[in-house]
């Protein structure tokens, strides 16, 4: 492999760098990027001359390199150091939001998109709420942030147990999507940290045809469970008839794909029949995904947007790990075509495919850098095959290690960036909390009288312009201030009105109501944002 391609990541950020625009995945300032950027370049310079010269002995060198383990202790220490705090990435406080003010009137926040991420946040807040702990979602999403890049970093460091001084352990710490651990509020941790068990399972049991049983039926339990813990995951049905297709003998071919239906079906369908049909609340149908899913048309599956939308989540969320293995597979030909040939690289392989189409499916709708968790769910399997593939290599490869650490450092820089907020933003949640309490104690009784297909999706409307008036109230003045507060109160009289008298039951009633509330909604949103918050009540 020409050295020369070892500078193209680095080339890349100059060049990204030298944008009119900024890249989203770039959240820190030039000069540090440039600094960081320098130095490495400098670096991979150094190996190569002493490649070249050998003044410096490798083999010796080696017995300095600390061990993986002490490696991702030391980085787990700088993740409880900068949690990200920024909520520009992400769903951001309206997700926090959500989920204090169904827990608030429901007792724990419930969807069908993402059944038990939603309920284990809110019943963890609950819990800590009674030991005095403040009722803010923000602490639970943390605590099972933590625990899931704990997880993380504990799976990658079993798998390598027997080699442990390979420097192996970079290629998560360089991987974006290991800020899913950094204390990240939102609801793709918790199913990213059941994907890995699902991958270890598959390490352990696809390599050994005598279980086949165990391998489809475990598998079959494992993608049903992540399923309940987001929908995104049902993307890995298509590794689950790979696996029937490939690992299940004939003759027990038609036995394997009863039984797995069955299995995935009794694990899956009494949570979606009971939220959907018994539960008090039942779900708001107007708000899941899995009735309205927000696909791509398909004239715009290939686009440049769109291409350039899915190069960026997978150049932030796996990097390093992609250009590795793209390097692997153009230069070393034959050692790839050895590596891929074990079962279990085969089905990393399929889950990539997975999520890539996915990637292609999904309409993003918040763009990026908000749905940058959302459409990289194949950084983890990418990840751990440059892992595996490092892990076969007889002695360090050196070339690679500043490239390694360079990723590790853009990760870095991202964190401490993003630990950074906005006094603005957090004066805000601190009155939405306030908000909420007062919103949950003065109609909690009011909603629970309403039928119970509509306690949700009223409550979602009714608390945006509670909200509204509520916020408008604690700002400096401003011409269209009184007006735009009338407004929120009139849309609320007239949002309890269409449910009490039936006019919500036609769509088209409900429909032109929803267009001038938006149109509010919006007029209220760029008022927020002009405007600063001169009476706060906290």
């Amino acid at each position: 492999m020409n050295y020369l391609y070892f500078y193209l990541p680095y080339l890349f950020i100059l060049f990204a760098l030298s944008l009119p625009t900024k890249p989203w995945f770039y959240p820190g300032s030039q000069p540090v990027y440039l600094s960081i950027t320098l130095f490495f370049v400098l670096l991979q310079s150094f190996i190569f001359y002493n490649k070249k010269k050998q003044f410096i002995n490798e083999v010796s060198f080696h017995k300095y390199i600390p061990t993986n383990w002490i490696i991702a202790s030391f980085y787990f220490l700088f993740m409880l150091c900068f949690p990200i705090l920024n909520r520009n990435w992400g769903d951001g406080l309206l997700l926090l939001e959500t989920n204090l003010l169904e827990t608030k009137l429901f007792g724990y926040q419930f969807t069908l998109d993402e059944i038990l991420e939603s309920i284990l946040h809110s019943q963890l807040m609950n819990g800590l709420s009674y030991f005095q702990i403040q009722e803010d979602p923000t602490v639970s999403y943390s605590i099972l942030s933590y625990l899931s890049g704990i997880l993380f970093i504990c799976g990658f460091l079993f798998l390598g147990r027997f080699k442990q001084k390979d420097l192996s352990i970079l290629f998560l710490l360089s991987s974006g999507g290991i800020l899913l651990g950094f204390g990240y509020a939102e609801n793709y941790t918790l199913v990213t940290t059941i994907h890995l068990g699902l991958y270890l399972f598959l390490n352990r049991y696809a390599s050994d045809p005598k279980d086949n049983d165990i391998l489809l039926y475990g598998s079959t339990s494992i993608v049903a469970l992540s399923m309940l813990f987001h929908l995104v995951s049902g993307y890995l049905v298509i590794l689950l008839v790979y696996l029937w297709v490939f690992h299940s003998p004939k003759e027990k071919k038609i036995k394997h794909l009863v039984y797995c239906t069955l299995l995935g079906s009794l694990i899956l369908l009494p949570w979606f029949v009971y939220f959907i049909a018994f539960h008090d609340p039942t779900v708001d149908k107007n708000s899941t995904h899995l009735i309205h899913p927000p696909f791509y048309p398909l004239k715009r599956w290939v686009s440049n947007n769109h291409l350039k939308e899915i190069l960026s989540v997978l150049y932030w969320n796996a990097g390093i790990s992609t250009f590795y293995l793209s390097c692997q597979f153009f230069f070393q030909k034959e050692k790839w075509k050895q590596f891929i040939k074990y079962p279990f690289h085969k089905l990393m392989l399929v889950v990539i495919l997975a999520f890539v189409l996915h990637g292609f499916l999904h309409n993003p709708q918040l763009g990026f850098p908000a749905d940058w968790d959302l459409m990289g769910f194949y950084w983890l399997p990418i990840t751990l095959l440059a892992f595996l593939y490092w892990k076969q290599e007889s002695k360090i490869v050196w070339e690679w290690v500043p490239l390694q650490f360079f990723g590790a450092s853009l990760v870095m820089i991202a964190a401490v960036q993003l630990n950074k907020t906005n006094p603005k933003d957090v004066l805000i949640w601190e009155i939405t909390k306030k908000a909420i309490s007062t919103y949950s104690t003065e109609n909690k009784t009011f909603i629970q009288s309403l039928p119970k297909e509509d306690k949700k999706f009223f409550a979602k409307g009714d608390f945006l312009f509670f909200k509204g008036d509520y916020i408008t109230q604690q700002l400096c003045d401003f011409p269209e201030k009184q007006a735009l507060i009338e407004s929120m109160k009139s849309h609320r009289k007239n949002w309890k009105q269409g449910f009490l008298d039936g006019t919500f039951k036609s769509k088209d009633q409900l429909n032109v109501f929803l267009t001038e509330a938006t149109k509010t909604n919006v007029l209220y949103l760029k008022s927020l944002e002009a405007n600063t918050i001169c009476h706060p009540k906290l």
